[in-house]
């Protein structure tokens, strides 16, 4: 998954230094979806809640 962020960070840097609306563009959204799926990822592996050994 790095190499897809390092790749889509070029592509925005290298559209934006080249005035190249199109391949900035498509930098700029791989990188969001790539952290949206990032975000998912931690989202799914919440640990499920332990119950407490403390009984009253």
């Amino acid at each position: 998954m790095t190499t897809v962020f390092r790749i889509s960070l070029l592509l925005l840097l290298a559209g934006v230094f080249l005035g190249d609306i199109v391949v900035a563009s498509i930098g700029l959204a791989g990188l969001c979806g790539g952290a949206v799926y990032v975000s998912i990822l931690q989202d799914a592996e919440a640990p499920a809640p332990v119950e407490s050994e403390f009984i009253a």
